[in-house]
């Protein structure tokens, strides 16, 4: 062991030496492994953190959601309902233990201005499910988790923080919640994060006992279950027995549980489905940059060949002095791991401005802190880039024969690893295709879904959401005009506002439009699957947003409540239930309502949430004529005006306890339903431009050693009679060879990467010819301008001076 470190020691000292010898060649390795090493380890930091990082609960592998799974509705993944909960818990030899919860939005009040706080309404059990407990006090209790009893919170560690000081005399507390006491009883763990990162604080969601029972209804599937294998029990065990469970409730109540066509209970792992959104899109970043890495470490490879053939001769000196082969091939892997150890100092600097970026521009909503595991990554890649990198070079120096070199000369010795020179460089064309071919597929995608038609006119539409405090706003008061009317009617008069009025759910807002069956009661025939978003709007909605009336009318003031129940319906649900007939005047009903609507108007289809999806059936209620304490405000604006301050200040004066928040213009919500694949076409595009970079380089700086390698032989032909042409299209058909085989693999590489990503891709297909067209004539113009130089000094060798070298 002591002789193996005293030469390690060594040949780091001489590997130094030589590179302080040749400062060009070690810059540039040094820059090329520095962005391929700094790259790769900051999407790894993103893609551990967000995929591969643990869970903080134990054995959370054993965690499992469990769904209503459609595979014909328009939402394939539904939640449970109370009923589907309480016959799924009852399989403890299955289940360990079982919770669910369901989002909120509520308004505390007490200290200090009202705010909107992102809450979850948990079980008591959710908590044990997990296996975490409070970090200061207590989780739920059965009892507090019953309709009607006190109401109790639990404060995340950033709530505690942030609007109480961290004070630990929290405990007892009372905070206001929409205007209801909440007594704080716990506060949870700075890594507890469930569901999401977004969570303030949990309170018990003390449904009814009539939501477990069958009379609590069957299809208010609309909470979300988790359940913890018991020990023992696999995956494949507790996916037989929730079959076991679906044929049972379908065989009892077939007209719910609709098992011929297709519905079962599904399950899910914890972490897969939080992370189903962005999975795919940082897999496709890590593997485009490392492909880049791969291309950097060929190109060091490539830099250490040409390398290679001026050293020759010293090693060949050191084999015929008694150096073993295995000494030769350690003493050059030993100088590569010097550059590529400089190389991940610089890179660890780039990768964390890169994730200084990425916190800045990225989709992912959180912070991405430095991970240690990503520490660890680097320095494996370090093992991979010098092997990659230094080991061909290494084995084709250690295999000089000895008497040729010494009798030949170096240069002349070097040829035989030209073959190789050409492969590592066609190689790096082919990984620069396959990328470009990839971003630019992207790109196209990403382009076309910005032309698509929301359905709208998002420009100078700005949106805030409110909800109104049930305690001040109950049921037998008139809410709306109480508070919405006199809040719109101030908005619709304040300057800069051209029109003003609300919905209880805008296209592209983070909790979606809400999705329930419709009747067609004058039908005799009718399809089961109807099904249809959901929005109640008031008065002037639809001219605000920018939704065109395409016949009919839309709400008015006089459709409130003890007027005849009416309706809107979309384009899209006319042409699919209403071919050949007018919809206007007919009836629907949606959900288990008794009471149909009249269909009073028709208005043009929009994108709720995502615009490469396929149109969907909507309809449109008055919300003069139902009730609801959320809502989203719209108006429309012209000049300089600040919305937010405007409708904030409306709203204090009308209800200090109102808040408003999820402020956005309309435009900004359609761009960040694009964020991810803009950030991912915009990371892609630079990794092409860079990785076709390194292979130009790479082209260039083997075209040019050849050149310098075949002088004599350039030299003898021109002084035979070789006309200066000739000699260019001798550099010229290397080129065009070592190009095209690159292509070539190139081509190949990017067909498979678009079965790769065709899911994600909108209007794109693989033989599109203008996307080959812009990479081949990319590649094509980089490579003629890296061939240039080598071609025109080959044209132009004096043939005395090349013999008179020799």
């Amino acid at each position: 062991m002591a002789a193996f470190v005293k030469g390690f020691v060594r040949n780091l000292r001489f590997g130094i030496r030589r590179i302080w010898k040749n400062p060009a060649l070690a810059l540039v390795a040094v820059s090329i492994l520095s962005l391929g090493i700094g790259g790769s380890t900051s999407v790894f930091n993103v893609l551990y953190q967000v995929l591969l990082k643990p869970l903080p609960y134990p054995h959370a592998e054993r965690l499992l959601f469990i769904h209503n799974h459609f595979p014909k509705s328009q939402i394939s993944m539904a939640g449970v309902s109370g009923f589907d909960y309480a016959e799924i818990k009852r399989h403890k030899d299955v289940f360990a233990g079982a919770g669910f919860y369901f989002w909120n939005d509520l308004t505390l009040t007490g200290l200090g201005a009202a705010r909107h706080i992102n809450v979850v309404n948990a079980s008591a059990s959710v908590f044990a499910v997990l296996g975490v407990q409070a970090e200061l006090g207590r989780t739920f209790s059965e009892a507090e988790d019953q309709n009607g009893a006190p109401g109790t919170v639990l404060l995340s560690d950033g709530l505690w923080r942030s609007a109480l000081g961290a004070d630990p005399n929290v405990l007892g507390r009372i905070i206001h919640l929409n205007g209801t006491p909440y007594a704080i009883v716990g506060v949870m763990p700075q890594s507890f994060q469930f569901p999401s990162h977004e969570t303030q604080l949990w309170i018990p969601t003390a449904l009814r006992r009539g939501e477990f029972t069958i009379q609590g209804g069957r299809l208010e599937k609309w909470l979300h279950m988790v359940a913890r294998l018991s020990p023992g029990v696999t995956v494949q065990q507790a996916t037989a027995a929730l079959l076991t469970v679906s044929d049972t409730l379908s065989s009892q109540f077939p007209s719910f549980y609709p098992q011929n066509e297709g519905w079962r209970f599904a399950m899910r792992a914890v972490a897969d489905e939080q992370t189903e959104r962005i999975r795919f899109w940082i897999y496709l970043a890590f593997g485009a940059v490392f492909s880049v890495l791969l291309i950097a470490c060929i190109n060091v490879s490539g830099l250490l060949l040409i390398q290679e053939s001026a050293r020759s001769g010293e090693i060949a000196i050191r084999r015929a002095v008694g150096a073993t082969k295995q000494q030769i091939i350690g003493q050059l892997l030993t100088e590569t791991s010097v550059l590529v150890f400089a190389g991940l100092f610089f890179g660890l600097l780039f990768a964390l401005w890169a994730i200084h970026l990425i916190n800045l521009y990225g989709p992912l909503g959180q912070p991405v802190t430095v991970q240690s595991w990503s520490l660890i990554f680097a320095l494996g890649l370090v093992v991979i880039s010098t092997l990659c990198a230094g080991l061909l070079p290494a084995l084709l120096s250690a295999q000089v024969p000895v008497e040729q070199a010494l009798k030949g000369g170096g240069t002349r010795t070097s040829t035989r690893s030209r073959g190789w020179r050409n492969a590592i460089v066609a190689a790096q064309i082919a990984v620069a295709v396959t990328v470009m071919f990839t971003a630019t597929q992207l790109n196209r995608s990403f382009l076309n879904l910005t032309r698509v038609p929301a359905g709208f006119q998002p420009q100078q539409v700005w949106t805030g959401a409110v909800d109104l405090p049930s305690h001040n706003y109950t049921a037998e008061q008139s809410w709306n005009s109480r508070f919405f009317e006199p809040l719109l009617s101030e908005l619709k008069s304040s300057p800069g506002v051209q029109a003003a009025s609300l919905a209880n759910a805008i296209p592209f807002n983070p909790s979606g439009i809400w999705t329930e069956g419709f009747r067609l009661p004058m039908r005799v025939q009718q399809n089961r699957s109807q099904e249809a978003q959901i929005a109640l709007a008031l008065p002037g909605y639809f001219e605000t947003i920018g939704i065109p009336l395409v016949e009919g009318r839309t709400f008015t003031e006089h459709d409130r409540a003890g007027a005849p129940p009416v309706a809107v319906i979309d384009r899209e649900l006319s042409h699919r239930y209403f071919t050949g007939e007018e919809p206007i005047g007919k009836l629907i009903t949606v959900g288990g309502e008794a009471n149909p609507a009249t269909i009073i108007g028709v208005v043009g289809s929009v994108h709720n949430s995502d615009l490469g999806g396929p149109p969907v059936p909507e309809v449109y209620f008055p919300e003069l004529q139902e009730r609801t304490e959320s809502a989203y405000l719209v108006l429309r604006t012209r000049g300089d005006l600040d919305p937010t301050a405007v409708v904030r200040n409306a709203i204090t004066r009308l209800d200090p306890g109102v808040a408003l928040y999820d402020v956005k213009f309309m435009d900004d919500r359609v761009a960040e339903s694009l964020k991810i694949r803009r950030f991912v076409a915009f990371l892609l595009n630079g990794l092409a431009a860079m990785g076709m970079a390194l292979s130009i380089v790479g082209l260039y700086g083997s075209l040019a050693h050849m050149v310098q390698l075949r002088q004599r032989e350039i030299g003898i032909r021109v002084a035979l009679g070789a006309m200066r042409s000739q000699v260019v299209s001798l550099v010229l058909a290397r080129a065009s060879v070592v190009v095209g085989a690159g292509l070539l693999a190139g081509a190949v590489g990017g067909v498979l990467a678009e079965y790769a990503v065709r899911s994600q891709l909108f209007g794109v297909q693989a033989t599109d010819a203008t996307i080959w067209m812009v990479v081949i004539g990319s590649i094509l113009i980089a490579s003629a301008l890296s061939v240039y130089v080598p071609a025109w000094r080959a044209g132009r060798i004096d043939p005395s001076l090349a013999l008179r070298h020799e």
